[in-house]
């Protein structure tokens, strides 16, 4: 039987050994080892599945159809208030833009293998914004944190904070 010489092509075989020298030659630099990967819980799933795509405010959409760059005027720069706005909006977008992407990637997962893995930063992240938004309502709410006697008000303070909760974590 005739044996068949297979021709290799001097760029081929370098990348060859540069892959085997990544392995023998201490490269693992260059690539990391993979992280542990979490499985998101279907609840988290669903919950990030159900969000809308534009839940910003009324006066946010308005201001962007007014100014779609979101840059202020001259004459609005000298407003702090509209400075603030603008800059609120900007990130409403921003953060809106970046939810969407991830929606998107947790859809793709979640159909493709019928769940999602995250890696641990995930959580970590998270963990990170709760607080800081803890943190943010404690220092703009706090001072109504402690409602009258009365056990209605106290129950509709309850109601009040687990609808803010909803809407903005």
């Amino acid at each position: 039987m005739a044996s068949v010489e297979v021709s290799v092509s001097p760029t081929k075989k370098r990348k060859a050994e540069e892959g085997s020298s990544a392995v023998d030659g201490g490269l693992e630099e260059e690539h990391p080892p993979a992280k542990k990967m979490w499985l998101l819980p279907k609840e988290e799933v669903d919950w990030i599945l159900a969000q809308s795509n534009e839940p910003v405010p009324t006066e946010f959409r308005e201001l962007k159809r007014a100014n779609p760059s979101l840059v202020p005027s001259p004459e609005e720069e000298k407003d702090e208030s509209t400075m603030l706005l603008y800059a609120c909006v900007r990130n409403c977008y921003e953060e809106e833009a970046k939810f969407a992407e991830f929606q998107a990637w947790v859809r793709g997962e979640y159909a493709r293998k019928g769940f999602v893995e995250v890696d641990y930063d995930y959580f970590g992240e998270r963990a990170e914004v709760f607080k800081l938004n803890d943190e943010a309502r404690e220092e703009v709410m706090g001072h109504w944190d402690h409602p009258s006697d009365s056990d209605d008000d106290d129950e509709d303070w309850k109601l009040f904070i687990r609808e803010i909760r909803r809407t903005f974590v």
